[in-house]
C-alpha cells in the first residue's frame, strides 16, 4: 500500500492523491529486491560463472586455497526469502532493513573463516597437489624434510665434538631487577652482521622450544635471512622469579645445536650472519617484544601457530608478523600427530 497525501479537488469528487517521487523509488528497490521473478538470482549467476571463470583463466588464481575469486565473498546471497514481500508501506522498510542485516549472518562463510576453521584444515591441505615439506627455500640446497630428517645425526655428531663445560661458560647469564634472569649467546657465522652495515636486516623469532618453533626456525632460516642479517630468537621462560641458572643455559644451548645445523645448511647461499639467542622470565612478554621491536626495528616478527593460540594471543605490533604452521601428520588410527 503506498502512502501519500489527501488533498480536496473541487473538480473531482473525491480527494486525490498525491505521491512523492522519494517514496517510489524506494519501493521500486524494494520491488526489485524482494520480488525480481528469479531477475537476481540470474545476475548473481552470471556474476560467479564470470569469476569462475576468470580463477580458471588466471594463473595467479589457479593456486588460491579454494580456488575461487576473492571478489565473490563481496556478493551476499540470502538463504532464507520472506515470505509475503512486496505489500507493505514505509512502516515495513525499517523491518526489510533489520532483515537484511540478519540474512548477513546466513551468507556463506568467507576464505578467511574455512581457512582459519581449525576443523577444516584436512580439506585445505587436500586442495594442494603437493606435499608443503618438498619444497626447496631459497637457502637450502635440498628440502625441507630432508633438512629436519638430517638435524639428528648431524646434531649428535656436532655434540661429541663439544666441550660442554666451555659450552656453558660461553653463555652470558645475567640477574635482573625484580629477581628476572636472562642468558644470552651470539653465534657468529663468518664475519657476522659487521660485514654488511649497508644491507643487514634484523629478524625476531619468538621460541617456545617446540618441535613447530624449531620448524618455524628452519623456515626463517631457509627463506628470509640473507648475507649480514641478524636474527634474534627470544624465548620466554614464564614470570617465575625462580628459575635456576642452569635451566637458562640449558635453553640457550638447546636453541644453539639447531641453529649450528641451520648454519651449515645455509652455507652455500650464506656467508655472514648473526644469530642472537635470548632466554629470560620477564613478568610482561608482550611488552618486551614491542620493547624490542621499538629498539632493534626488525624486517618482521616470525613466531609458530602454537605461539599465536597461546601466549602471544590479541599480540599488536608495528611490524608484519609472519606465522608458521607445520603441517601435521593424519592417521586414521592414531588421529592427530607432529
Amino acid at each position: 500500500m503506498q502512502k501519500g497525501i489527501l488533498v480536496p479537488s473541487g473538480s473531482e469528487r473525491g480527494p486525490t492523491e498525491i505521491q512523492f517521487d522519494s517514496e517510489i523509488g524506494r519501493g521500486r528497490s524494494r520491488d526489485k529486491r524482494t520480488g525480481g521473478n528469479g531477475a537476481g538470482r540470474l545476475s548473481l549467476s552470471r556474476s560467479r560463472s564470470r569469476a569462475s571463470s576468470r580463477v580458471r583463466e588466471e594463473e595467479f588464481l589457479k593456486w588460491t586455497v579454494l580456488r575461487r575469486d576473492p571478489s565473490m565473498r563481496l556478493t551476499t546471497l540470502k538463504k532464507n526469502k520472506k515470505s509475503g514481500s512486496g505489500t507493505g508501506g514505509d512502516d515495513d522498510d525499517d523491518d526489510d532493513e533489520d532483515d537484511d542485516d540478519e540474512d548477513d549472518d546466513d551468507e556463506e562463510e568467507s576464505d578467511e573463516e574455512r581457512v582459519s576453521d581449525i576443523e577444516n584444515d584436512a580439506e585445505i591441505d587436500e586442495e594442494f597437489h603437493f606435499d608443503l615439506g618438498t619444497k626447496v627455500l631459497p637457502n637450502f640446497s635440498t628440502s625441507i624434510n630432508d633438512v629436519l630428517e638430517n638435524s639428528k645425526p648431524w646434531i649428535q655428531k656436532y655434540l661429541s665434538t663439544l666441550d660442554m663445560e666451555k659450552e656453558r661458560a660461553g653463555v652470558n647469564f645475567e640477574t635482573l631487577e625484580g629477581g628476572y634472569s636472562r642468558a644470552l649467546e651470539l653465534v657468529r657465522k663468518g664475519k657476522g652482521a659487521e660485514a654488511h652495515p649497508e644491507t643487514s636486516k634484523n629478524y625476531i623469532l619468538c621460541t617456545d622450544l617446540s618441535s613447530e618453533s624449531t620448524y618455524a626456525l628452519t623456515y626463517v632460516m631457509g627463506s628470509l635471512v640473507s648475507n649480514g642479517d641478524t636474527l634474534y630468537i627470544v624465548h620466554w621462560d614464564g614470570d617465575s622469579t625462580t628459575s635456576t641458572k642452569d635451566s637458562f643455559i640449558d635453553n640457550a644451548l638447546r636453541v644453539k645445536k639447531h641453529v649450528r645445523h641451520l648454519m651449515d645448511c645455509v652455507s652455500v647461499i650464506v656467508d655472514d650472519l648473526d644469530v642472537v639467542i635470548i632466554s629470560l622470565t620477564h613478568p610482561y612478554p608482550k611488552h618486551l617484544l614491542n620493547e624490542m621491536i621499538h629498539g632493534l626495528k626488525p624486517v618482521t616478527l616470525a613466531c609458530s601457530l602454537s605461539l599465536i593460540l597461546s601466549s602471544l594471543q590479541n599480540f599488536v605490533c608495528s611490524v608484519p608478523t609472519l606465522v608458521i604452521r607445520k603441517k601435521l601428520k593424519r592417521s586414521r588410527k592414531k588421529g592427530i600427530s607432529e
